[in-house]
């Protein structure tokens, strides 16, 4: 089971003024929105997809080195000028796009046991992280992404209808031997639409 009662910057070893430059996310969901339930899930997002969705899939978008996003770079202890391993997919239930993931993981990380998350295909990576003891997991931050944010702007060349949709996500730190790994959760309007339907 994934540790969760980990202070964000004791995860990262790092101290708190740290944090500044991640304003933008949020530690709690403001406002009101349908999402909220699935923002708050604590445990594996793939577990209460298969639950909700029983024809659930994982389509592999991309993987491969690039620079992470500004807001990425701090909590994964890197600098703009480095690039890390970048996984993208899109998480399907009844032929529908529910959730969009963006796995970050600076090349300094990738290794030991994580250095397998370069091979998982279309394995869901949440069942890996969950399934394992050892990994403890940061507290969740949330953030309502606008047009402007990159990972707003990836999932639209896949669904450009959503151009003009703010986009709720949330993301967290993983860390198994010190080594972090970042996961971004987007999560689609179908993902609400089945619910309340």
């Amino acid at each position: 089971m994934v540790t969760q009662n980990i202070s964000f910057a004791a995860l990262m070893g790092m101290p708190q003024h740290t944090r500044s430059c991640e304003a933008a996310w949020q530690p709690r969901v403001v406002g009101h929105t349908a999402f909220r339930p699935w923002l708050l899930e604590r445990g594996s997002l793939t577990a209460r997809l298969k639950k909700h969705y029983p024809a659930f899939s994982v389509a592999l978008l991309s993987q491969d080195w690039r620079k992470p996003y500004v807001d990425e770079q701090s909590i994964l202890r890197i600098n703009a000028a480095c690039q890390a391993w970048v996984r993208e997919v899109m998480l399907t239930g009844n032929g529908q796009s529910r959730v969009f993931a963006h796995s970050v993981i600076a090349r300094q990380d990738l290794r030991g046991p994580w250095s397998r998350l370069r091979s998982i295909g279309r394995m869901p990576l949440g069942a890996a992280l969950f399934a394992n003891p050892r990994v403890r997991r940061g507290p969740l931050q949330f953030r309502k992404l606008c047009a402007h944010h990159p990972l707003h702007q990836t999932v639209c060349r896949y669904h450009p209808q959503l151009q003009q949709s703010p986009l709720w996500a949330r993301r967290s730190l993983f860390c198994l031997h010190q080594h972090l790994l970042l996961v971004t959760e987007v999560f689609l309007p179908a993902c609400v639409e089945q619910d309340n339907g």
